[in-house]
Parts: C-alpha cells; structure tokens; sequence
C-alpha cells in the first residue's frame, strides 16, 4: 500500500511538472467555443483590391503612431486590423460606416479576405506564424451578448469565447492566454483587474518565429559602429550577407532578405540623405507608394548589413484610430454596436485599443509577437449639460460669503 501511494505521489508530480514545463495556461474562465463553430459554406478568396486597402491601412496606422519621444517603435498592423475586425462584427450605423471607411471595404469583404489572407500564410517548422483570437465577456444580468455576433466571428477568425467574472482571475485568464499565445514572447496586458465598467476584452496576438533562409557564419559578423538619431554613436554586432532583391524609391534604397521557406522576408529601407529625420522619412511612406516600391523591387546583388537588435514596445491605437476616422466607436453618446450586445439603457463603446510588440532579429533569424485588445464599457447614455460664460462685456461681480451666500462685495465692469 505505502509503495502505491508513493508511486501515485510521484506521478502526480511528474504531471504537475509536465504542466509547468509545457507552458499550458490554466484558464478558469467559462469557454463556450465548443457552441460557435464555423459555419460558412465554400472557401471565400482574396478581394482583389484588398492588398492596396490593407496597405493604405498598415501605413497609415503606422504614420499616425509615430512618436517622436520613442527611440524605437514597432505596430503590428495585420494585429490591429484583426482585432478591429472582431469588434466592426459588432457595429452598425455610422459607426460601422467610419470602420469601413478606414478599412478601404466593407465588413463582409474584409471578413472574406482576412479570413483567406490568413489562411494562406505561410506557416512550418523553420517559420512559424500563428494567429489566435479570443473574446472574453462579463458574466452579468445587465449584458447580454448577441448569438450572431460570436458566430460571426467564430466564423471568419476561430475567435475562442470566454465568459467570466471579470475580477482577478479574469486578468490572470487573460494574461495566461495572451503568454501561451504568443509563445511567452509578451506575458501580459491586465495590470489590475477590469474595471467595473468594462463588459468586453476582444483580443489578437500573431507570432512570427522564423529562421534565416541563408544562415549567417561567425565569420559574417562583425563590430560596427551605429550612428544613433541625436548623434551618438553605439557599437553593435553587424550581420553581413549579400542579397539578390533591391527595393528603391525617390529618396531611399532597400532590400529584402528571406526567411526560411522563402514565403517572408525582413525588408530594410534607408533615406539616400546620411542628415535625414527618420520620423519624416517614416511619415512620408503611403500604402500606395509602398505597393509601388514592392511590385517595383528588382534582382540585383545588394551588399546587406543589418544589426542584431531587440526590443518590446506599447502603444494605444486610439489617437491614430480616431485620426482614421474611426471615432464614433470611442464615444459613449454616439457608438452604435447594437449588433454586438445589449446593455439596457447603458451604451456600450471602445474605452481603448492598445497594443503590445516585441521584435528579436539576431544571426538565428527573428522572433516577434504583437497583441492587440479591444476594452468595451457600458457607460451613461445621459449627456452632461454644458455650459458657457465669457465675460467678454460688461458684468457684475461679486465677492460671496459661502456659508450664507452674501456678498462681501459687489460691483459692476462696463469699461477695461
């Protein structure tokens, strides 16, 4: 008998450190993907216009998120349009409208596209992309979620389904999700649990952990040193190879060097102008002259020195949404998502759009992970009234005793 019950101990515990080592995430929130399966007949293809819309989208959302504070910056804007497209699932009206209007399409369209877009990335052992989307609501009377909306997008994005408490053990559910799904690359988006308020978290991560097609040799990397953008100067490991593809425009020449499997490739762009802004060179790309330069691109043998480097960053997308155009969705008098739920006489709106990045390029290859989450809340439909005194005439002005409501003095400007 003691020899089972040490064999079962024993067992017990290599299990529980076979959890641990896997990295599994113990969700204890109530999953009921299990009830929104995909549902759609046919395999829809690629609009023929989405490239040069999603372009002009990924540029933009680019241009409008740079800061001038950072050092350095990174979006994912396959990410923020993914997570936008969850939560457009569930607008109407005008609101829908600007969304559409930002994404260059309407929401059936870019359902159907994404959806084929997606799933045909490239994805194997050397060159891993990953993609996963979740929607996590608040298990309350007040909110109900509408069936065709989880379907919708269980359709179209495989978008796992949550209800939960939305205390604690919500933020570590998410938190927990968000570290699995990004393969530990980011481990967390909640730093406290979600606010009273908050009835909703839509989020997307995508991984990308790749593997140069060429692999570097010791001997092809070097010290060099690196001119920072205020003028000082850093030494840093220098990877040396020669590329085949050139990438050119008025004021700049690039390249573009593959990862393995030959389906990706880490394109670098560098202003002819040693002295120029590289926020302003930055700003001025667009998605069409993007476009232009990638259906331009020439082979030609191109000397290619990139630095190994490694950072995370975060940044909310709402500034640069709202600048898209995408502004209703951020108002609580004027979102219109009456197709995503129902709160009673409390609407619900987009309190914030953030999203995380982090980006390894090193002699191995390159790892990066993006999450992007949508916060949704029930606020007051009730406009506060305002109101305006400019005392830009003649006025009377007092000086009031508070406790009694006296004037201590009173008076009368007619001339300054």
């Amino acid at each position: 008998m003691k020899k089972i019950l040490i064999a079962t101990l024993c067992l017990l515990l290599a299990c529980s450190m076979l959890l641990v080592s896997t990295g599994c995430a113990q969700v204890s929130a109530a999953e009921l993907s299990a009830g929104y399966t995909r549902n759609v007949e046919g395999e829809p293809e690629m609009d023929g216009d989405f490239a040069a819309s999603a372009a002009d989208f990924a540029l933009t959302l680019f241009r409008e998120t740079l800061d001038g504070d950072k050092d350095n910056q990174l979006i994912s804007p396959l990410s923020a349009m993914l997570c936008l497209a969850l939560v457009a699932n569930g607008a109407d009206g005008e609101t829908l409208a600007q969304m559409e209007s930002a994404f260059g399409m309407d929401i059936e369209t870019l359902n159907e596209s994404l959806y084929a877009y997606t799933k045909g990335l490239y994805s194997a052992e050397n060159c891993k992309t990953s993609i996963a989307n979740s929607i996590w609501f608040r298990d309350a009377e007040y909110f109900t979620v509408r069936e065709a909306f989880l379907q919708t997008n269980a359709n179209w994005y495989d978008a796992q389904v949550y209800q939960a408490p939305f205390d604690e053990s919500t933020q570590r559910d998410i938190n927990n999700w968000v570290k699995e799904n990004t393969d530990g690359m980011i481990d967390s988006i909640l730093d406290k649990p979600p606010s009273a308020a908050t009835v909703m978290y839509l989020i997307n991560t995508l991984v990308f952990d790749a593997k140069w097609q060429t692999k570097y040799e010791k001997s092809d990397i070097r010290d060099r040193t690196f001119t920072n953008a205020d003028g000082s100067r850093a030494t840093v490991d220098m990877m040396y190879s020669e590329e085949s593809t050139l990438l050119y425009g008025e004021d700049f020449l690039g390249f573009a060097k593959d990862y393995e499997g030959i389906a990706y490739s880490f394109v670098g762009l560098l202003p002819d102008d040693e002295n120029a802004d590289i926020l302003e060179f930055a700003a001025s790309l667009t998605g069409e002259g993007w476009m232009t330069m990638w259906n331009s691109r020439r082979d030609a043998p191109v000397d290619v020195g990139i630095p190994e480097f490694s950072y995370d960053d975060y940044c909310s997308l709402v500034d640069a949404l709202e600048s898209m155009g995408m502004v209703d969705m951020f108002s609580p008098f004027h979102a219109d998502f009456s197709k995503l739920g129902d709160a009673g006489d409390q609407p619900i709106f987009c309190s914030s759009v953030e999203q995380k990045t982090f980006i390894d390029v090193s002699r191995n290859g390159t790892k990066a992970a993006a999450v992007t989450w949508i916060s949704l809340e029930c606020g007051s439909a009730a406009p506060m009234e305002s109101y305006t005194v400019i005392l830009d005439r003649p006025f009377v002005y007092a000086i009031v005793d508070n406790a009694t409501g006296l004037p201590l003095f009173i008076g009368v400007v007619s001339h300054l």
